[in-house]
């Protein structure tokens, strides 16, 4: 049987999509911006913060996406809605570090990404403190385009050995820093790897998509959190995986490690792995 081919975007679509999202992400930021200052916060079931912001940027962006693609399905953090299996569906993360941006820090972005049958074919990592955007689109490379000027192709650094390796972490919640402990040995990592600093949320996917960083791992995510980073990073030529080493099925895991290389990565995932109960 004929291997069935990844779907992906053609040249042109490509530029047609980025017409559309651009500007959009832009206004989303713009918004968040200027409410950071002055929000209301509530907190969800489990534990996490959600702003006016989270919620208003997130219609702006559906409304967009809609205008211009009226029959794509869409799936957001604060709105919900769905996945198509066959299709096209965006993925919405209006403000991914909620907790960096409740503090005023501009450590927070917004990610957008497509699907095609499920698969993650474009993605986005807008950062409106810092003024840019990370996007990319399967075959097509990974790009940053500041507010003001022409985007440029970015790529990963160039392989580090572990012990000197540069990692951005944004939470230990989940491991066994954490109380109660969680299953992740992160302590193991950190103890071990070159540099742990606590970038945080996309900011450092961004970075490593164009080689400040050599890695990022994150203990807690979700579909929305994890797509467009997905294609991000491996169009800058990095590697992705959850914790336990599997590269498959990406938008169901809750754990996520990028790399700039395959090496690394796995590296990485030993440390990482859940210590192994004593036998009785």
């Amino acid at each position: 049987m004929k291997a069935r081919k990844s779907p992906s975007l053609s040249s042109t679509q490509f530029r047609q999509l980025l017409s559309v999202v651009m500007p959009a992400v832009k206004a989303a930021g713009e918004l968040t911006i200027k409410r950071q200052r002055r929000i209301a916060i509530q907190h969800k079931l489990d534990g996490s913060e959600v702003t006016t912001a989270d919620r208003a940027a997130e219609r702006l962006l559906r409304k967009s996406l809609a205008a211009a693609w009226p029959d794509d399905s869409i799936l957001g953090e604060e709105y919900g809605g769905s996945v198509a299996q066959r299709g096209r569906s965006w993925l919405i993360d209006p403000i991914d570090g909620t907790a960096s941006y409740v503090l005023g820090l501009g450590t927070y972005g917004s990610m957008l990404s497509l699907l095609i049958d499920g698969k993650p074919v474009f993605g986005c990592i807008h950062l409106p403190a810092m003024g840019e955007t990370t996007y990319a689109a399967v075959g097509h490379g990974c790009w940053l385009q500041p507010d003001s000027g022409r985007p440029r192709q970015v790529h990963v650094a160039p392989p580090r050995p572990y012990a000197k390796a540069n990692t951005g972490l944004t939470s230990y919640k989940q491991t066994d820093l954490f109380r109660p402990p969680g299953p992740w040995q992160i302590s193991k990592l950190i103890g071990s790897i070159g540099r742990v600093r606590l970038v945080g949320d996309c900011v450092q996917y961004a970075l490593l998509c164009r080689g400040e960083l050599d890695a990022a791992v994150d203990p807690r995510m979700s579909a929305w959190d994890i797509a467009a980073l997905v294609v991000c990073v491996r169009e800058a030529g990095g590697s992705v995986s959850d914790f336990s080493g599997s590269e498959d099925n990406l938008l169901q895991a809750s754990t996520f490690v990028a790399a700039s290389s395959s090496t690394l990565r796995r590296a990485m995932c030993r440390q990482l792995a859940p210590r192994k109960a004593a036998a009785t």
